[in-house]
């Protein structure tokens, strides 16, 4: 998926998410119109804080024409550092499910980003033992590359044929 340009900046993004999580409120967002090798999309890219993991993080949701494709949660070192994680999704018995750090080999569809084990860059309660993408919050260029990743994944799944038994 290629940026081709901004299409709107704006603040107080609010996305009501399916039943029983309910509405989120993003402080900012950035669009974009982009295009793939199927059409033209238009991309929303959502920065706000969300109590996570205890204490409250930076999150980022990208949306690929209005369907959440990723969600990146801030490093514990976010201040610093500016980076935010998104754990690695592979086909699991019912849809995705998370990459199991360190148990599992990352997906060679995934070699082209910055991985490590999420609870290497983030601490407190639930973290899950899981391999996370790491992005810088500024690079939304890698953002929407792995949400166009994800978005191709869930494509390419819903439309194979059933298999015969």
């Amino acid at each position: 998926m290629h940026i081709l340009r901004i299409r709107n900046v704006g603040k107080n993004y609010t996305y009501v998410w399916p039943p029983p999580e309910g509405s989120e409120t993003f402080d900012y967002f950035v669009e974009y119109d982009a295009i793939a090798e199927d059409d033209q999309h238009i991309v929303r890219a959502g920065f706000c804080k969300r109590h996570a993991y205890g204490k409250n993080r930076m999150r980022v949701v990208i949306w690929i024409d209005g369907y959440p494709h990723a969600e990146f949660v801030g490093a514990d070192d976010f201040d610093r550092s500016g980076e935010v994680l998104s754990e690695i999704k592979i086909p699991g018995d019912r849809g995705e499910r998370s990459c199991r750090y360190p148990n599992e080999p990352i997906p060679a569809r995934y070699a082209m980003f910055n991985v490590e084990g999420m609870p290497t860059r983030v601490k407190g309660p639930r973290v899950r033992r899981v391999w996370a993408v790491i992005a810088s919050i500024a690079d939304h260029k890698t953002l929407i590359i792995l949400a166009a990743l994800r978005r191709l994944e869930r494509t390419r799944r819903s439309t194979r044929a059933p298999t015969q038994t």
